[in-house]
């Protein structure tokens, strides 16, 4: 007898007898095959699969074994006969089935008891008799997944070299339906991650102020820099006219701060709602996220009021980056945090506040995204970068400045989220609607709006060089939306509104489509530009700023670009 591991020959069978095996395998790999066809339950393909391999190879049992994700286990996922293995575990490196694993080389063991890999106390606790053992290993491109195993061929009869053959091919298809079958898998929990985070988004936006027309004191924005952001902000008016407002930035990536974002805002929300002073609103705050602690999770924020009849703005700041008031006649003043972030117990804690005369002058909060979005250096932007912005812009609107403060980060690489509010009396802002359109989102629809654009801009004392350079950004942008927000669809809508803010003009194009994240989109590197793909740095060059915002409904996008009127 000749010894373990070795491949018997069986050359001489009869050619009638080889015709007919080819037969067989094919129409069992046909048979397999269908099976994977007709089911994508990776369990119901291996369960098929080992029933059928089992019956065919005349053999005592079979079993499939899938190595788990740390590479450590091989899992049985499928097993047929007398005794059910499914789901027992064996080490990678243990045992017949390991050392197939690891060398990726079949293995024939005529007399499984005197293999000095043969595992004896799996037969000692199901009652099965191994004796002779077939393996082969499964493979796709190059990297073993598991294994495919036979027991016992009956009748007392050993396994042959034509056996290991067989085994081999029809290893083959099974490799292919697990990775088609993980594959699928893959893409369904993609997909269901990607609702998830739409889902997520959409709460996230519902949660941010509507726009208020001017004069209303604060104004808002933020840009995310993944999916789903950790930064909010809001605002709101009490009884007395006073107007409270919040800022935050959650620490953390992912569905879990977005969930602890969507807690901390409403939190913060409904306790300014009391009108404590804003040390004692945030003392509050704290106290209720520190009893319900997420994971290690925490909470940078300022919250304040604004009071109207005395122009005094009084705010506490908790972790984020320093307050910063510019005014046109004064320096720049700065206020860093004097506390840490909600949701870290600290003991005796106590939360300081501030109060300025806003005096013709402008609050500035803002979250970390801004002062460490990178430049091609990969230096960050920090205080110094912002307060520059804020100086190069300060005879602008408000809108227009915040605008720009984000169209700057945009410009850098975002390595988080970035936020900014502006608190400033603005009863000195004029606002009037030139333009109030709805239209189709078709190509044959952009001749009339060129036009009316064009009345407008030449009304607001643009030369015809601008003027055409406005037409053609409001032209890129309502073809992007024909594009890729509708897809070509004809019969979507688009609504157009022109206003005039004092020396600013105000495009606000929105469409009904689905959401875009206003994260993928931004200008691109001009050192590599690609045909088709700069209309957004066609736009960035045009306007003095553009951002996406949340229409009031929360559905579809609203796309905002002012440009100043020289």
């Amino acid at each position: 007898m000749k010894a373990d591991n070795t491949f018997f020959s069986d050359n001489n069978t009869d050619p009638t007898q080889q015709s007919a095996g080819t037969l067989e395998q094919l129409t069992l790999l046909a048979d397999m095959s269908q099976d994977f066809v007709m089911s994508m339950d990776i369990n119901d393909i291996l369960m098929r699969a080992v029933e059928r391999i089992k019956t065919y190879m005349a053999a005592e049992a079979a079993s499939i074994f899938l190595v788990d994700r740390d590479n450590q286990n091989l899992i049985c996922r499928a097993s047929a006969g007398p005794v059910d293995v499914t789901d027992m575990a064996i080490n990678t490196e243990n045992g017949i089935v390991g050392r197939t694993f690891t060398t990726g080389e079949r293995q024939m063991i005529i007399d499984a008891k005197r293999d000095a890999d043969f595992i004896c106390h799996v037969d000692s606790l199901t009652g099965f008799q191994t004796r002779s053992v077939l393996c082969t290993p499964l493979i796709i491109q190059g990297n073993t997944i598991g294994v495919l195993q036979v027991l016992n061929k009956l009748d007392e009869e050993l396994f042959q070299t034509r056996d290991s053959d067989i085994l081999r091919v029809l290893a083959t298809p099974i490799s292919l339906a697990v990775q088609n079958a993980r594959f699928t898998l893959n893409l369904v929990e993609q997909k269901r991650i990607k609702k998830e985070l739409t889902l997520a988004r959409k709460l996230q936006r519902s949660l941010l102020p509507n726009r208020v027309k001017p004069p209303f004191p604060v104004v808002g924005t933020n840009i995310s820099a993944n999916e789903v952001s950790g930064d909010f902000y809001d605002y709101f008016t009490l009884n007395d006219g006073t107007v409270g407002f919040i800022i935050g930035d959650v620490s953390g990536k992912g569905l879990d701060a977005s969930m602890l974002m969507v807690r901390a805002s409403s939190l913060l929300r409904w306790i300014g709602k009391d009108q404590l002073p804003p040390g004692q609103w945030l003392a509050k705050a704290n106290k209720e996220l520190c009893e319900k602690a997420s994971r290690g999770l925490f909470v940078c924020a300022a919250v304040g009021y604004y009071h109207p009849k005395t122009d005094v703005v009084t705010w506490s700041n908790a972790g984020l980056p320093p307050v910063i008031f510019k005014c046109p006649k004064c320096t720049i003043k700065t206020w860093t945090a004097d506390a840490p972030p909600l949701g870290i117990k600290v003991s005796d804690l106590s939360f300081e506040q501030q109060s300025m005369q806003l005096n013709q002058g402008g609050l500035y909060l803002l979250t970390d995204g801004l002062t460490d979005a990178r430049d091609g250096d990969n230096q960050r932007r920090e205080l110094e970068g912002i307060i520059e912005d804020i100086k190069n812009t300060e005879s602008e609107s408000p809108e227009v400045r915040i605008g720009k403060l984000i169209s700057s980060a945009r410009r850098h690489t975002l390595n988080d989220d970035a936020t900014v509010l502006l608190i400033e009396k603005r009863d000195h802002l004029q606002e009037k609607t030139l333009v109030a359109e709805q239209f189709k989102a078709s190509a044959c629809e952009l001749k009339q709006i060129r036009h009316k654009i064009m009345q407008v801009s030449e009304k607001a004392g643009f030369d015809q060089a601008c003027c055409q350079q406005i037409i053609l950004s409001m032209d890129e942008a309502i073809t992007n939306i024909i594009r890729h927000a509708y897809k070509g669809v004809s019969d979507g809508e688009v609504e157009l509104e022109i206003k005039q803010q004092n020396k600013t003009l105000v495009f606000y194009l929105r469409d009904f489509a689905p959401e875009v994240y206003d994260s993928s989109i931004r200008p691109r590197d001009l050192s590599n530009p690609l045909p088709g793909q700069m209309g957004i740095n066609f736009i960035d060059n045009v306007m003095d700023s553009w951002e996406f915002a949340t229409p009031k409904d929360g559905y579809g996008n609203l796309l905002i670009m002012k440009k100043e009127i020289e």
